[in-house]
Formats: C-alpha cells, sequence, structure tokens
C-alpha cells in the first residue's frame, strides 16, 4: 500500500475545519481489510461547555489536505 499520508501528521478537509492528526489506514471490519483509500483521524474540540471532546472519523484521500506549519 502506497501512502498518501502517514500516522502523526496534520490535515484538514479540503472545504475546511479544524486540523486533525492522521492515526493510518482505516480498517473495514466489514471487508476484514485496510483500505488505502481512506485514512482514520482524530481531533479535539471544545463542547458549549468549555469541555473538551474528541472526534474520530475516517476520511478519504480526496478529501483532506497536509496542514502547512512554519518551522
Amino acid at each position: 500500500m502506497e501512502s498518501k499520508f502517514h500516522p502523526g501528521e496534520q490535515v484538514k478537509l479540503v472545504s475546511g475545519g479544524p486540523a486533525m492528526t492522521i492515526r493510518g489506514f482505516h480498517f473495514d471490519v466489514l471487508a476484514n481489510e485496510y483500505n488505502d483509500k481512506m485514512y482514520d483521524c482524530i481531533w479535539f474540540e471544545k463542547d458549549k461547555d468549555g469541555k473538551q471532546e474528541v472526534h474520530y472519523c475516517p476520511f478519504y484521500t480526496h478529501e483532506i489536505i497536509k496542514v502547512i506549519t512554519d518551522q
């Protein structure tokens, strides 16, 4: 599997939104295999009460782009 993104890299949706971290390829439990066209992403946001929430979702490769950071 050729990997466009690597675990730990920061990405965001092409349409915008918060920075997310790549966890790795998405495992499709129904097909019982990794899908090399999808990546599991994780990100954090505060809820309406100011408490930190964690979010997790798989996204297709064409839906995400790398976040460019100044170093």
